[in-house]
């Protein structure tokens, strides 16, 4: 009986083991070779952003044969209620992470490329393609790849908590992530739990990709209109009532699109 157990044990320890594994170095070496892509651009051609072609059909590529290798639920199709179920979930918690950046006081410049010798038009496409690129990697090896194994062996909300704190890990190179601990957990699980309960890893990856790009764009437009980096630390009362009721305002008719919502219960 002591060695069953222990076998048993091994067993479900590696079924949660690989796939977390497996997504991890799907997102590393694609996104490593994405950014290399760019590299390669910004030292050839500064001025002439080509990257976009062979990076993001590269991804494609990949996500593709992924897709048919893994289930990881690209092709399953739902209906539109899911995405506007994921997006105002996704707004909800970006409304709500405000007040949390606000209390830490963060600080949030747009993420551009390091080197200054690109052009303009090398950063605004960077700006829009790398976010892009990061939430398809993200999602295919995180709710695809992941989540999709680990359903079989874990509860719902614990496998949930686990993908969303390894997530929250792979963001830690960024101090400012640090001061948002609560977003960043609170989007995991949004687009989790709307990828179990539809089935379908589409409207957690339109939520993501929406995100990156609406994001990134307001703080490239308080970079060069406004007063800089996003400074959360210095908002005033009335933009984080906004925020605060319009999360709130999300986060209900969410729930109760959720109520009508075809998918698992």
């Amino acid at each position: 009986m002591p060695v069953n157990r222990g076998l048993q044990v091994f067993r479900k320890l590696r079924a949660i083991i690989l796939p977390i594994l497996g997504g991890l170095l799907f997102f590393a070496v694609m996104m490593g070779v994405s950014l290399g892509i760019i590299e390669l651009n910004a030292a050839q051609s500064p001025t002439v952003p080509w990257f976009p072609l062979p990076a993001i059909g590269l991804i494609f590529l990949v996500t593709w044969w992924v897709s048919r290798r893994w289930p990881v639920r690209l092709n399953r199709p739902v209906g539109g209620r899911a995405y506007v179920v994921t997006l105002l979930l996704t707004y909800a918690v970006i409304c709500l992470g405000v007040l949390e950046s606000w209390v830490n006081n963060v600080t949030t410049p747009a993420p551009m490329w390091p080197d200054e010798s690109v052009s303009t038009g090398f950063q605004l496409t960077f700006l829009l393609v790398l976010p892009f690129i990061a939430a398809v990697l993200a999602e295919v090896g995180f709710r695809g790849l992941m989540q999709t194994a680990l359903e079989k062996v874990l509860p719902l909300w614990p496998m949930l908590f686990l993908l969303a704190v390894l997530n929250f890990l792979m963001h830690s190179y960024d101090p400012e992530q640090g001061g948002q601990l609560l977003r960043l957990l609170g989007l995991n699980f949004a687009w989790g739990y709307m990828t179990w309960r539809t089935q379908s890893l589409r409207p957690a990856l339109a939520g993501h990709i929406a995100m990156n790009i609406f994001v990134p764009l307001l703080q490239y437009g308080s970079e060069q209109y406004g007063p800089g980096p996003v400074p959360f630390g210095e908002f005033p009362p009335s933009t984080l009532a906004i925020s605060a009721v319009g999360g709130l305002v999300a986060l209900g008719a969410a729930l109760a699109l959720m109520k009508v919502l075809p998918g698992r219960q």
